[in-house]
């Protein structure tokens, strides 16, 4: 098995088989098929500037020359087909996913691969090795014996993303970049183009999109959401936490954000419209209203029953608030508790009634510094007829005490 750098072969000549030069190698046209991409046709630049397509089977070899098995009159032109990669066009320079590195990486070359004749890539080089070949400065580093890393990273380790006037394709979408984590692909989406990043976003199913884009900075977040088609913003923001959802909403232009909330499902419009009521440094500003509550005077089988229903629609289950009639917080039972419950029992039995809280209309700060005093998972928001409106979660606070570049680094444990 030989290997072979697009670098060495890009711009070499072409020459048909009697020795006529057809032009010069422009790029190399590999099948989508993976993990390992066949070489199909060789794009040359004619000295004439016109760009022929010829296909492999009227290739000899490849090296720094380039013999073709056929006269120049006799060269069929090849179509290339819609999911066919043009590694000069679409790779080199780009930006690509390390899947397995999870990061955005350079490509400085790529190496193709010779079996029996059948050329195929095999990887590309993100090192300085690679660039340096490319200016023609390898062999100076080679003799001054400083050790460089090549740094190739597998193609079958790899996912492209390229632009063009079509949505940006990912080359195995849902194989690999499903998988990742959301803080994963935010960080990704962090570090590309506006375009770029919304094209990946837009290849991610509504949920995973919201996901991540619940991980993404707030900049970021507003900038995809101003540039995807209205119908997927709605999607993905009804398949956001109401909070998450609102902070977003209100960094949107009115028009826009006006927009949204008109088209999405009524439940969640509402859910978002009540949360946009408070201002954004207040307790109610970074609470939300997916919590779980049951009434007072109910059992302990009556009220499981309700949490199983209610679950569906909460993303996360801190504790349970029990609530009188009017909706007014009485008090709070753990999960824990409840489960080891008698079935017959009724809850005012064990409820906890000195609760902490805090007002709606609070600062945001006095909230996070309540979580963090008495070591609590979520935070219950009350108005001032001490009816439950909604409850800020350790996350939330989070939020607040932390920079933005150090909220990535702590684990969402109860996520």
């Amino acid at each position: 098995m030989a290997l072979l750098s697009l670098s060495e072969i890009v711009k070499k000549p072409v020459i048909d088989v009697h020795g006529e030069r057809v032009g010069k190698l422009a790029d190399v046209i590999v099948s989508a098929e993976t993990p390992y991409p066949k070489v199909q046709a060789l794009t040359v630049r004619t000295p004439d500037k016109r760009t022929l397509n010829v296909p492999w089977t009227q290739v000899e070899d490849l090296g720094r020359q380039i013999p073709l098995k056929v006269g120049l009159g006799e060269i069929r032109s090849y179509a290339a087909k819609e999911h066919e990669v043009h590694l000069v066009e679409d790779v080199l320079d780009r930006q690509v996913i390390d899947v397995r590195g999870k990061k955005l990486r350079r490509v400085n070359d790529l190496q193709l691969s010779t079996t029996n004749g059948v050329y195929r890539l095999i990887g590309v080089e993100i090192g300085v090795r690679g660039l340096l070949r490319r200016l023609g400065l390898e062999k100076i580093v080679d003799r001054s014996r400083v050790h460089m890393e090549g740094n190739y990273i597998s193609w079958a380790d790899i996912d492209t993303l390229h632009s063009g006037p079509a949505a940006v394709q990912l080359k195995v979408p849902k194989h690999k970049i499903d998988k990742f984590h959301p803080a994963d692909i935010a960080d990704i989406i962090d570090q590309l183009s506006v375009n770029d990043g919304l094209n990946l976003i837009n290849a991610l199913d509504e949920e995973a999109a919201a996901d991540t884009l619940e991980e993404t900075s707030p900049e970021r977040q507003v900038s995809l959401i101003e540039g995807m088609k209205t119908e997927r913003a709605v999607g993905i923001l009804e398949e956001m936490s109401p909070d998450d959802a609102a902070d977003l909403i209100r960094d949107l232009s009115a028009d826009r954000a006006e927009t949204i909330l008109d088209l999405m499902e009524p439940e969640e419009s509402e859910d978002i419209r009540e949360l946009l009521e408070y201002p954004e440094d207040t307790a109610g500003g970074i609470m939300t209203n997916e919590f779980i509550a049951v009434q007072a005077d109910l059992t302990v089988h009556d009220a499981v029953e309700e949490i199983r229903t209610a679950a569906a629609d909460v993303e996360s289950i801190y504790y349970v608030y029990v609530i009188a009639k009017d909706g007014t917080l009485v008090g709070v039972i753990s999960l824990r508790e409840l489960l080891l419950a008698r079935p017959e029992e009724r809850l005012s039995a064990f409820t906890h009634v000195d609760l902490i809280t805090v007002n709606v209309r609070d600062d945001q700060r006095d909230a996070a510094k309540k979580i963090a005093k008495y070591n609590l998972l979520a935070l219950p928001v009350v108005d001032d007829e001490q009816k439950l409106k909604g409850i800020v979660t350790v996350d939330d606070a989070i939020d607040i005490v932390l920079p933005t570049a150090w909220k990535k680094r702590v684990p969402k444990m109860f996520g």
